[in-house]
C-alpha cells in the first residue's frame, strides 16, 4: 500500500508540474528592446509586445534600453531576443560601417518590416522653390549634431539631385526639432524632418501651410538612397490629414521600421511572433495609429539585410516576400 501511494503521489506530482508548466503564469518570456519611453520605437515595440501577448503564449514585455545603437548589440549577442530599428543602422550593423564602423552584428537579424519612416525637405507654400536642385544656395539645417541620422538623411535626398551640404547654406542645429523652429522664425528657407510628425504640422499652422519637394521615383534616386541610406528608397506618398502640406502624390524618402531578431533567438519564437503581427493589423492599430502604414503583405521587403529563418518559415508558407 506504501508502494502504491509513493507511486500516486509522483504522478501527481508529475501532473501538477506539466500542468503548472503549461500555465500563462510561466509562459517564456521574450525581451523587446527600444529607445526610452515617449520615443515611437517605444510604441512600436509595445504594440507588437502586446498583440504577441494577447495572441500567443508568449509573454512579451517591452526593455528600453536607448538607441538601435545600444539595442542592436545586445540582440547580435543574444541578451534581448528582439530590438526596434529603423533599417539604415540595422544595415549598417550588418556590414560593420558607419556607427558600427569596424564593430560588425551579423546576429542582429530582420524579423519584419513594419512601417516606413518618411521624411522630406519642406518650404514654405508660397516658396518660389519647387525641387530639392533649387535649395542650391538656400539657407536649410545642418550638422543635427544630436540627430545624426538625420543629418545622412539630409545628405541623401540631397545627392538625388546632385547637390551636398556644401551646396547650400548650412544652419548647424542639434537635432530636427530646433530646424523647425528656425523654419517657423524665418532663419532657414527649408526644413527637413518626419512627414507625419506633429512639429511639421505646427510650422504648418504657422506659416500658412508648407509645400514638400518631391524626389523622383526613378532608379537612378533609389541607388543613390541606397548608397548613402542602406535600407532606404523613395516612397510615393498620398495626400492624407496625416501628412500636412501634401496636396498630391509626392516621392518622400523612405526607411522602414524593423522588428530585428537576434541569429540565437529561436526559430518557433520568431515563426510566433510575425504569425502574430501578420494576422493582428487591428490590434497594432489600436495600440499606435502609425500601424495604419503596416502592410502585412509587405512584412519581408528586400532591403539587402538578412531576414530570420523562422519568419523567413512564415514569410515563405504564405507567398510573402523577396
Amino acid at each position: 500500500m506504501r508502494n502504491i501511494s509513493k507511486i500516486v503521489t509522483v504522478i501527481a506530482g508529475m501532473v501538477l508540474a506539466t500542468t503548472t508548466f503549461n500555465t500563462p503564469g510561466n509562459a517564456q518570456t521574450i525581451g523587446i528592446g527600444t529607445n526610452p519611453q515617449g520615443s515611437l520605437a517605444y510604441a512600436t515595440g509595445a504594440a507588437i509586445a502586446q498583440v504577441v501577448s494577447d495572441n500567443t503564449e508568449l509573454k512579451a514585455r517591452v526593455i528600453p534600453q536607448g538607441g538601435p545603437v545600444v539595442t542592436i548589440p545586445l540582440v547580435n549577442n543574444g541578451e534581448l531576443e528582439f530590438s526596434i530599428s529603423n533599417a539604415i543602422p540595422l544595415a549598417f550593423a550588418q556590414s560593420g560601417k558607419a556607427m558600427f564602423k569596424g564593430r560588425p552584428q551579423p546576429g542582429a537579424q530582420m524579423a519584419a518590416a513594419v512601417f516606413n519612416l518618411n521624411v522630406g525637405f519642406f518650404v514654405k507654400k508660397d516658396s518660389p522653390i519647387k525641387s530639392i536642385a533649387d535649395l542650391k544656395g538656400k539657407k536649410i539645417s545642418s550638422e543635427f549634431v544630436k540627430q545624426k541620422n538625420l543629418a545622412l538623411i539630409g545628405r541623401a535626398i540631397l545627392a538625388t539631385a546632385g547637390l551636398t551640404f556644401d551646396d547650400v547654406l548650412g544652419v548647424p542645429v542639434p537635432n530636427g526639432v530646433r530646424g523647425i523652429d528656425d523654419f517657423i522664425a524665418g532663419k532657414i528657407d527649408a526644413g527637413n524632418f518626419s512627414v507625419t510628425s506633429g512639429k511639421v504640422k505646427q510650422a504648418h499652422a504657422a506659416v500658412g501651410g508648407i509645400r514638400w519637394l518631391p524626389i523622383p521615383d526613378t532608379p537612378e534616386a533609389n541607388a543613390i538612397l541606397a548608397k548613402i541610406a542602406p535600407g532606404s528608397f523613395v516612397q510615393l506618398a498620398k495626400p492624407a490629414p496625416s501628412r500636412p502640406g501634401m496636396e498630391q502624390p509626392t516621392g518622400v524618402f523612405a526607411a522602414p521600421f524593423i522588428l530585428v531578431a537576434g541569429a540565437n533567438t529561436p526559430d518557433d519564437v520568431v515563426y510566433k511572433v510575425v504569425k502574430a503581427m501578420h494576422a493582428n493589423k487591428a490590434g497594432l492599430v489600436a495600440s499606435h495609429k502609425a500601424f495604419n502604414g503596416f502592410q502585412p503583405k509587405a512584412m519581408a521587403p528586400d532591403l539587402g539585410i538578412p531576414i530570420h529563418p523562422g519568419a523567413a518559415k512564415f514569410y515563405k508558407e504564405n507567398g510573402i516576400g523577396q
